[in-house]
């Protein structure tokens, strides 16, 4: 057995561990019925999904393109990822939704290797537009769209 087979039982196996410990949980809270949903089910989806992932995650086989790579953690993608997290947060709460969604889209793409800065400008504006149509417009989500100054 390789480490790398090991470590893909080890995040599996971890994956159905969380997922089983938050489907017991929900059992506490109730689970309602299909006409009065009660406040256990959404939990109970969510572990059974975690523990569905798990098992995914042990039983496929691993992809060729990371064995080539030596299994180097890439930290631009890594480092652009949190970096747009954080600005979502940062900007979501001075400038509004729009802002924060095509900062956070913009620098996470910028963290693709293959992309252009032309793609993730693109690809930030087009989830921007979405963002609004669906979170602002159709859903009244509370954030506004743009706080302005």
């Amino acid at each position: 057995m390789t480490a790398t087979l090991v470590k893909r039982y080890a995040a599996g196996g971890l994956m159905v561990l969380f997922g089983l410990a938050v489907v017991l949980e929900a059992r506490t809270f109730g689970l309602g019925s299909l006409t009065r949903v009660g406040p256990g089910l959404f939990p109970m989806i969510v572990g059974s999904a975690l523990g569905l992932v798990g098992v995914l995650i042990a039983v496929t086989p691993e992809a060729g393109h990371e064995a080539e790579e030596g299994g180097r953690p890439d930290w631009r993608g890594w480092a652009c990822i949190v970096l747009g997290i954080l600005l979502f947060v940062l900007l979501g709460e001075h400038l509004g939704l729009g802002p924060a969604t095509f900062a956070c889209v913009f620098v996470s793409a910028l963290g693709d290797r293959q992309g252009s800065p032309r793609a993730a400008l693109l690809l930030a504006l087009a989830m921007t537009v979405v963002a609004g149509l669906v979170f602002t417009l159709g859903l009244k989500f509370q954030m506004p769209f743009w706080r302005g100054w």
